[in-house]
């Protein structure tokens, strides 16, 4: 299987910046988890052996089994839904 890094850089260019941001701090993690061994990255391309059998990616196995979020709603229509349905406690609790 070839990756094609251009092809993946025109659809995160297409998504929100919020969600690039997200992006951002998303391969930062992955970076810390799996670390690049010398040699593995070819110029615009990332080859993996078609006979390498790959275990399923964590989040993979997350979306497959549980969906992707949905929603038509903005982040701020979101937090703000959030903040609007907070209750107060009556309750006076000292730690």
């Amino acid at each position: 299987m070839v990756i094609k890094i251009a092809e993946i850089s025109k659809d995160i260019d297409t998504l929100p910046e919020e969600a690039q941001i997200l992006l951002l701090d998303f391969i930062q993690l992955l970076k810390k988890r799996y670390p690049k061994p010398e040699n593995q990255l070819i110029e615009n391309e990332i080859t993996v052996s078609s006979t390498q059998k790959q275990k399923p990616h964590p989040l993979d196995t997350f979306i497959e089994k549980h969906g992707a979020w949905e929603d038509e709603r903005t982040a701020a229509e979101i937090v703000k839904e959030i903040y609007d349905s907070r209750t107060i406690s009556n309750y006076d609790i000292s730690l």
